[in-house]
Parts: C-alpha cells; sequence; structure tokens
C-alpha cells in the first residue's frame, strides 16, 4: 500500500488484506491518475510491473527499492505507453492538455504565481541512509508546505540530493502547481539537470527529473547558496537523524 500512496489517484481504492489479487484488480481497475501527471489511462498495469520488477531486483540483487523508487518508475512507464499510444504528429508539448487553446496557455495560467521549491538532502556515508526535504512557498499558498522522508541504500550525497529534487517534482504535480521554480545548494545536480554535465551515477535520476518536468507548464532549476537553504537542510537532517533515535 505504500507504493500506491505516492501515485497520484483520483480516488482512492478501499482494498482490505481479505482481497485476494483478483478482487483487488478490480477495485483498482478504474483508477485514474490526476493532471499533470500526463497519464490519462489506467496505471494500474504500470504499478503492478513496477513491484514486479522491484520484486526481481530484491531477490537477484538484494537491492530492496524504495516506494518512491517503485511508485516513480510506474508513472514512467504510465506515460512512456501513454505517449506511445498517441499518433507523432498529434502528441502534446508540456501541458497542452490543460490548455483550452492549443497554439496558447491560458490567460489564467499564465497570471498563475511561480512556486518556489527548495530541496536538500543529508547523508551518512556508514549506513548510506539519506533524509530528503523540500519545501513549497509562493503568494498563492497560505503558509510554506514542507515535507520530508528517509531513504535507504544511498550510495553517495549526490545521489541523496538527486533524490530530493525528483522527490519534490512528484509532490508538486500532485499539488498540481502550474509554475515551478526549483533551487538546490548543489551546483552539480544543477548542472547535469541543465544537460551542462553528464554523470552516470545519477543518470536515472536526471532523466525521471526531465520526464516529470514536463507535467509543468514552466520550470525552472537554479542553484543559490547553502545559507540561503536553511528549511529545507533542517528538515532533512531532522529526518536522518530520526532514524537513529532509540526508544530507551
Amino acid at each position: 500500500m505504500e507504493v500506491w500512496e505516492q501515485i497520484p489517484l483520483r480516488q482512492v481504492a478501499q482494498i482490505t488484506t481479505k482481497d485476494d489479487f483478483k478482487t483487488a484488480l478490480v477495485k483498482l481497475r478504474g483508477m485514474i491518475c490526476l493532471p499533470p501527471t500526463g497519464i490519462t489511462n489506467s496505471v494500474v498495469p504500470c504499478v503492478c510491473w513496477s513491484l514486479w520488477l522491484a520484486r526481481n531486483t530484491k531477490i537477484f540483487e538484494g537491492r530492496t527499492l524504495s516506494p518512491i523508487e517503485i511508485a516513480t518508475r510506474a508513472l514512467r512507464l504510465a506515460r512512456e505507453w501513454n505517449t506511445a499510444q498517441t499518433p507523432t504528429e498529434k502528441r502534446p508539448r508540456n501541458l497542452q492538455i490543460r490548455q483550452p487553446n492549443a497554439n496558447r496557455p491560458s490567460s489564467s495560467t499564465i497570471a498563475s504565481p511561480i512556486i518556489s521549491c527548495t530541496t536538500d538532502a543529508a547523508w551518512n556515508k556508514q549506513s548510506k541512509q539519506a533524509g530528503l526535504a523540500w519545501t513549497f512557498s509562493g503568494t498563492d499558498l497560505p503558509s510554506t508546505i514542507t515535507g520530508s522522508t528517509t531513504q535507504p541504500f544511498v550510495s553517495s550525497p549526490l545521489l541523496a540530493e538527486a533524490l530530493a529534487v525528483r522527490l519534490a517534482l512528484i509532490k508538486a504535480a500532485t499539488f498540481e502547481f502550474p509554475r515551478l521554480k526549483v533551487s538546490s545548494d548543489n551546483q552539480t545536480l544543477i548542472r547535469a539537470i541543465s544537460n551542462d554535465l553528464q554523470l552516470k551515477e545519477i543518470h536515472g535520476i536526471i532523466a525521471d527529473i526531465h520526464q516529470i518536468s514536463s507535467a509543468f507548464v514552466n520550470i525552472s532549476f537554479s542553484y543559490f547558496p547553502r545559507e540561503q537553504n536553511r528549511d529545507a537542510d533542517a528538515l532533512a537532517k531532522r529526518a536522518l537523524n530520526s532514524i537513529y533515535v532509540l526508544d530507551p
């Protein structure tokens, strides 16, 4: 169920432990993703396939994928399938499916304020655990939205930073923010996202970031100094430290 919680579904299916696989499929078959994921068909087959691939990774490679990684792969596969079913000359670019006029954005979309997103990650070299955090702020929001989580099996601080950005984009897509400005204090990551630098270590995550970015009408990535990123930094460190809090 943790994987399904990461999928932005229009409605939530009530599945119990008593339901067998066939019953669960019947309940889930009508589940459609919320915009602006760009997925118009049922996402269920791709989620099931992603879960199966995660199972094989666990068995044959001894590596456990997190619910976020499994859900992200499922969404990427669903978008690729959806795009493949559309004739090339009619494929939408960016978020044209959300626009009333295929040639230009609506006035409400143009006027919508840009949401500022900051991300950060904290990483422990010994345990390979990471704390990932993000914040959303803007004049259109009543207050700053923050979030954080932990991620196991993270091989480097750069990978942790990339995972934080990817997770922030998934959350932003769930909130349906049309315009987003993403800021990170990691210059190497920003260069990689901007295609100014090729890094094998995070190549797959960068591909995911580019794919998810297509869900927004307008999106930009920029570097800013660490001292200006205190909120996300504190959230990431708090998430990482929570792993090591022992119950006396």
